[in-house]
């Protein structure tokens, strides 16, 4: 099993959904809101918000379920800008349902 954690702007979350739900047996997503920042240029902006909200995505899915979400979401959260977020992806030991 594998934990996907992809950190993405809050303007891609429909187009996200609207992918997940074409893939076929697709998990469930979880999504929070969050801030953050990565590596960047500061501006004077850096001083009044240093923080940038962003939105945080949480599957939980199979080996083989993995590579086509992690896809899906690298061709619909990249708007071309430095800062479209990140996409983690690592090994999880153990899910049961409550």
């Amino acid at each position: 099993m594998k934990l996907i954690v992809a950190v993405v702007r809050p303007i891609v979350i429909d187009r996200l959904v609207i992918a997940f739900e074409d893939l076929e047996n697709f998990p469930g997503v979880t999504i929070t809101d969050s801030e953050g920042f990565g590596q960047r240029v500061k501006t004077p902006d850096d001083a009044i918000a240093p923080l940038r909200p962003n939105k945080r995505l949480e599957i939980v899915c199979t080996d083989e379920m993995a590579e086509p979400i992690v896809e899906a979401i690298r061709q619909r959260a990249s708007t071309g800008r430095k800062g479209d977020g990140i996409v983690m992806v690592l090994k999880l030991e153990e899910s049961k349902l409550i």
